[in-house]
């Protein structure tokens, strides 16, 4: 619990404090100014075991993450089998090559960003849970619709999925936040993230048939594989119309049960841990200002976050979406490439939660973040020097290992999240992160010419500068965030108590920018 928004004024002894915050003595108050809190659920004497809260925590991920899992992985595929559909010569049929693709890459990133920051605020205040199901269905009709789609208008898959799925990230972490406390976001953004492995490796299996439909009802084997994957989404897009609640104390309902998934302790406990944890929480659908906007604009964590996000990710774009097709360059057939990007899909997203849980239980997600940086960094190193001798199973397995990185973007995000307060502040981060996790496309989709292929020796240079620089990027904030922290605690435990106290009732500062506000390591 961040110790701005604490119930009452109270002085913590430093031990307390180190145990729940790393840090030291600090006097704080909610974000309520000492009055109660008025929340269905919340009850503020409750108390619970330890066993009760894992045994309900437990349920949650079993009735609640699985299905959010479950919507993110037909994203993600519905994402992913661009590349499976390009290695298919989807560029050839429409009549444009990787100049076509890059083009339509970078123009997917724009409308992308754009799209999600404008609409983040709007799906916090209209109910995340209402918000995902419309735009399921809504990108479903766009992926089966390009069964339609002729050479004069080939950018149009990549203009319409960027409309109709921008929002759906920044919605569901919207969601997902009022249900989790900080110390388990980590983990389950991870699991929301590294999804995105499976359905890369389940595009690639299905497509390995759908392929072998080519020519049936006159239609291309890429056309087939929207087509199928569309009716999917909406099959899930209807039924989440129905499954998804508007919150713990909103279970009961068609497909989920008469009484709902919890019982009354169940509910109170499930409501109450998160807004001890955070406070700030009893605000979830506060609207957003433009009060909220500025502040997020001059906090340059903030920005440090978003460029951390933006380099980092850079150079999976081209490794992404020419996967299939590198190791169909290698001597492979077109069916069998897709097959062989299945492995990757799974060891990254093994390797990513295994990461991440290590960052829920000790801390230091920078550090644990790192790691993959590193990974990448090898990666590259390895697919510039393989010689240009050696046999495809060789290039295959470099490609195997660079395709394989785990993903450190769930953690940075729940970090940036755990040190970004009020709540507008952070609804407005978690739209802006997801928009620099695609605007960064449009330089990564420059990065791969075809003057360079079919080794990329000069873009390869470039994504192992990208991903340094990123490395260096996290090394920076935790030692800025743990600086902060030291300053602030002695200036703290330099006042008197009598001050401490005046300085909570009457300051303007808000949120992370308090003196009483520590960050999280």
């Amino acid at each position: 619990m961040s110790p701005s928004i604490k119930e009452t004024i109270e002085i913590v002894d430093e031990k307390k404090f180190n145990d729940e915050q790393s840090s030291t003595d600090v006097a704080s108050i909610d974000s309520t100014n000492g009055s109660e809190i008025i929340q269905e659920g919340y009850v503020q004497d409750l108390q619970w075991t330890t066993e009760e809260e894992r045994a309900l925590v437990n349920k949650i991920d079993i009735k609640l993450m699985a299905f959010v899992l479950l919507m993110t992985f037909v994203l993600n595929m519905d994402r992913t089998n661009i590349s499976n559909a390009i290695s298919d010569n989807l560029p050839g049929d429409l009549g444009f090559g990787i100049t076509g693709i890059n083009t339509g890459t970078l123009v997917h990133a724009i409308v992308f960003t754009v799209v999600t920051i404008v609409t983040n605020p709007l799906a916090k205040r209209m109910s995340a849970h209402l918000v995902l199901p419309v735009l399921m269905n809504s990108w479903a009709i766009c992926t089966w619709a390009h069964a339609l789609i002729h050479a004069s208008i080939p950018y149009t898959i990549f203009i319409t999925l960027a409309l109709t799925e921008a929002g759906f990230i920044p919605a569901s972490l919207i969601y997902l936040t009022s249900w989790y406390k900080t110390n388990e976001l980590a983990t389950r953004l991870s699991w929301f993230w590294g999804i995105q492995y499976f359905a890369s490796a389940f595009s690639g299996l299905i497509s390995f048939g759908i392929f072998r439909m080519s020519g049936i009802g006159g239609l291309h084997g890429w056309k087939w594989l929207f087509i199928i994957d569309g009716i999917f989404t909406h099959i899930i897009g209807v039924v989440a119309f129905f499954y998804i609640p508007g919150g713990p104390c909103s279970t009961a309902g068609f497909l989920r049960g008469k009484n709902g998934w919890f019982t009354e302790r169940e509910r109170n406990i499930a409501v109450t841990r998160i807004i001890r944890d955070d406070k700030t929480k009893t605000e979830q659908k506060k609207a957003t200002t433009w009060h909220d906007v500025k502040i997020s604009v001059l906090d340059t964590n903030l920005w440090t976050h978003l460029f951390i996000t933006f380099l980092g990710i850079m150079p999976l774009t081209p490794i992404h979406i020419y996967f299939p097709t590198l190791i169909k360059g290698f001597g492979f057939a077109v069916t069998t490439s897709n097959l062989l990007t299945i492995p990757a899909c799974f060891i990254g997203l093994f390797f990513s939660i295994l990461i991440a849980k290590s960052a829920d239980r000790y801390g230091n997600y920078a550090l644990h973040a790192i790691i993959g940086c590193v990974w990448s960094m090898v990666g590259f190193l390895a697919i510039q020097f393989i010689p240009d001798d050696t046999g495809r199973w060789g290039f295959y397995a470099v490609m195997l290992f660079m395709a394989s990185t785990p993903s450190w973007h769930g953690m940075q995000v729940a970090w940036m999240s755990s040190n970004l307060a009020p709540v507008g502040k952070r609804t407005i981060a978690l739209g802006a992160v997801v928009g620099a996790a695609n605007i960064c496309s449009v330089p990564g989709s420059q990065i791969y010419q075809e003057n360079d292929a079919p080794r990329f020796h000069t873009g390869n240079w470039i994504n192992f500068g990208i991903i340094t620089a990123s490395a260096i990027m996290f090394i920076f904030q935790r030692f800025r965030y743990s600086y902060t922290n030291k300053y602030r605690s002695q200036k703290w435990n330099a006042m008197s108590d009598e001050r401490k106290k005046e300085y909570l009732k009457s300051t303007t500062d808000e949120g992370s920018n308090r003196l009483d506000f520590r960050f999280r390591l």
